[in-house]
């Protein structure tokens, strides 16, 4: 189930990167047939639901029996019927500008960060990054920080934009901290 699932995660990220690429060939349609789907305005699960994508987009979200009635013919099919469907998932604290390691002092990993990596290559980190999240399900992420200055809105506008696959980035910009606060004993350029 989880194989099936990631297919599914993968073909609409796949069709995000060819837009993002440019690629004049359209993704051809999917239709995903879901076990269960949990309806978020009711909070129950929904059976023999299907999805329709078109270029890379949910277009719409009904009875499965239904959208193969006016199904495009080259559409592509997805069997998930014993799978369950989430919508898109929020990651509400991230850093996609910064990779951390658990071993290391929280402290040294925010030095190491902002002080070790170039700015160059602190925004392909993030890029790759938010596709990783992207892959993983996540279409909203909330950057908190530690992303150079507005290395974050710079990968948010160039995600719009479609330059990059990633997720929607509700980013935060230049962070402002108290006196004592984190990385405020650095060059005020690159602490923010």
């Amino acid at each position: 189930m989880l194989r099936k699932l990631l297919t599914a995660i993968a073909l609409l990220s796949l069709a995000t990167l060819a837009r993002a690429q440019g690629s004049t060939t359209a993704p051809k349609p999917t239709l995903i047939k879901a076990g269960r789907i949990l309806d978020l305005r009711t909070g129950k699960y929904l059976t023999g639901q299907g999805i329709l994508v078109e270029d890379g987009k949910i277009r719409e979200v009904a009875a499965f029996a239904d959208l193969q009635t006016h199904l495009p013919k080259d559409a592509v099919a997805v069997d998930l019927s014993r799978a369950t469907v989430l919508p898109g998932l929020i990651d509400s604290h991230a850093h996609l500008l910064m990779a951390v390691s658990a071993a290391v002092n929280p402290s040294h990993n925010i030095l190491d960060a902002i002080a070790g990596m170039s700015a160059s290559q602190r925004v392909l980190l993030g890029a790759h990054m938010a596709r990783e999240d992207l892959e993983a399900g996540f279409t909203t992420v909330r950057n908190v920080g530690h992303s150079g200055a507005d290395g974050d809105a710079a990968l948010r506008d160039a995600i719009d934009a479609g330059s990059v696959p990633g997720p929607r980035i509700l980013a935060s910009c230049r962070k402002l901290t108290p006196p004592g606060g984190q990385a405020v004993r650095l060059n005020p350029a690159n602490a923010q």
